[in-house]
């Protein structure tokens, strides 16, 4: 019994000493660091532990990616990256969109002149065919 109560006491603490060392380490400023991606071309999609104050501390994982896997990675990144766009091009687009905006409310305008246009041919067409057939019937 007693063997079962140490291998029991081992294992909790062998739980312990895995779970402390899978934290972040601390920092030489004696703050805990975070764990991050990094996205660059070197190291895309690999984590590492950063300080908030002083930057890169160590490389979470032991491999590095390479072959596809860094190629895959390389493509998600450039999906998902934002362009910096100048004043002038803003501008633009804005100009654009303005264009756009008096486009549709043209557009908008017209569809209602059209519905309009329906509807009273429409009525027109059944005050018609009333005339006809109550002419017809008489």
């Amino acid at each position: 019994m007693d063997n079962n109560l140490s291998s029991a006491s081992s294992a909790l603490s062998r739980n312990r000493l895995d779970r402390i060392s899978s934290e972040a380490p601390l920092c030489h400023c004696s703050r805990r660091t975070k764990k991050t991606k990094s996205w660059t071309d070197e190291n895309p999609g690999r984590r590492f532990y950063r300080c908030q104050i002083h930057g890169f501390l160590a490389w979470a994982d032991v491999d590095e990616a390479s072959g596809w896997q860094k190629l895959s990675l390389l493509e998600a990144q450039g999906g998902s990256q934002c362009t910096t766009v100048g004043p002038q091009a803003l501008e633009e687009k804005a100009e654009e969109i303005r264009g756009l905006q008096v486009e549709l409310l043209r557009a908008s305008d017209i569809e209602k002149m059209l519905r309009q246009i329906m509807v009273l041919s429409w009525g027109g067409f059944i005050a018609v065919t009333a005339i006809i057939v109550t002419t017809l019937r008489t």
